[in-house]
């Protein structure tokens, strides 16, 4: 077992999971994180490891905890996706949001 390679490959499918969840394009993902389609490419595969630089690029532009990146524990995460989504909305879209939320919310 090639503990490096693990922690590449696990590291790498947390961040795809990230960008995914946000429904990013690699191109505007690794754009949102100021870092290099090709690279964010590489450490999505494994074949790369972020340094501590990388992830907080990644972190701070997704307003997303580095634990769940490093370590797997999403606790949060849900969350964390949800706020950067609602800071995606203009405020017009964001006041249906909450209109739904709140009719939802009535229905529990």
């Amino acid at each position: 077992m090639n503990i490096d390679k693990d922690f590449n490959l696990m590291v790498g499918l947390r961040v795809r999971e990230v960008r995914e969840s946000l429904r990013l394009s690699r191109e505007k993902f690794s754009e949102k994180c100021d870092i290099s389609p090709s690279f964010l490419a590489d450490i999505e595969r494994g074949k790369k490891s972020p340094t501590a630089k990388t992830i907080y690029k990644i972190c701070t532009a997704c307003n997303i905890s580095a634990d769940y990146i490093i370590s797997g524990h999403k606790e949060g995460f849900n969350k964390d996706i949800a706020l950067e989504w609602f800071n995606s909305f203009s405020d017009e879209q964001f006041e249906h949001i909450i209109n739904i939320l709140f009719e939802i919310k009535q229905l529990l």
